[in-house]
């Protein structure tokens, strides 16, 4: 299929958040738009669309956050239904790939748990699974309050403004023993504020012991919807329940903002976070395979 590939124009990027959206059922629009409004948050972003007689017929962006570990960028590619196995998704990517930065070495990418050939599309292009994103949502209704344990207190922080940044900060970076963070995406306040700020809504909530920082949850409000970014507890204050309290009482907080409902994403192997969601009545509503490749092995 000859199609027209270029940068589009973004001055409306509202028909490619469309597509996206068309294409993916279960990609909630927040999520299409979300390279649109954190572009300033990129350290390199790029878009590439694909037009046949000047109809979009699908679209592309590669995309690197300042705070990625080095040498990795993410692409994502989606193609109108109608217009797939014609060989545009491989010259939006093939365009995208050719474009990226010399130092990018290691390339990432997403795909829906059900979109089985996408998947293996993926990997005849050298692409390998790394995680199994699993997506759970609980509906913010009749929800309890939280009974914090003795000597715990928990605070509205959704300012993400502390009196004791530094410890706050040092809970965060000890906390983070996630299958993220082990690859190199390891979260700092500053990179969570740059995020929120953009948010139509930020929610944080921290857990004290006795006055010290132990446990922390993120996130942000969006059409509804509150998505937790992260939630992690300090080594030192583990087995106590104080995730399970913490993001009780963000429920609490995100449902007084005008949250509806709260959104979740956890690699399946991280049973901790997973049995404490299921525990607080969360549904699996789907996943999402996070894939890896050497730059040299694709094309």
């Amino acid at each position: 299929m000859a199609v027209e590939i270029r940068e589009p124009d973004l001055s409306s990027y509202e028909p490619l958040v469309q597509l996206r959206v068309d294409r993916l059922p279960r990609v909630r629009r927040a999520q299409a738009e979300w390279p649109f409004v954190h572009a300033e948050e990129m350290a390199y972003l790029d878009f590439r669309a694909a037009y046949d007689g000047g109809a979009l017929v699908g679209w592309a962006n590669a995309l690197r956050g300042r705070w990625f570990p080095p040498g990795i960028a993410m692409i994502s590619v989606t193609v109108a239904r109608q217009h797939e196995r014609r060989g545009v998704g491989g010259a939006l990517y093939r365009t995208l790939l050719a474009s990226l930065p010399p130092e990018i070495e290691t390339i990432g990418a997403a795909i829906d748990d059900a979109e089985t050939e996408s998947l293996d599309i993926a990997r005849t292009h050298g692409f390998e699974v790394t995680q199994h994103g699993i997506e759970s949502e609980l509906e913010l209704v009749d929800l309890p309050e939280p009974q914090p344990g003795a000597g715990v207190t928990l605070e509205d922080v959704s300012s993400l403004e502390f009196p004791d940044e530094d410890a706050v900060e040092a809970l965060l970076r000890d906390s983070q023993t996630n299958p993220e963070a082990a690859e190199g995406f390891v979260s700092t306040l500053g990179s969570f504020r740059e995020i929120s700020a953009k948010a139509e809504h930020g929610i944080a909530a921290l857990a004290r012991v006795d006055g010290a920082p132990a446990a922390i949850i993120i996130g942000d409000i969006e059409q509804g919807v509150l998505g937790i970014a992260y939630t992690g507890v300090g080594r030192a204050y583990r087995g106590r329940d104080l995730a399970f309290t913490l993001k009780q009482y963000g429920h609490v907080l995100a449902a007084e903002a005008g949250a509806t409902v709260c959104h979740t994403m956890n690699e399946e192997s991280n049973v901790g976070i997973r049995r404490i969601n299921a525990k607080l009545g969360y549904q699996v509503v789907g996943g999402a395979y996070r894939l890896r490749a050497r730059r040299e092995l694709v094309g």
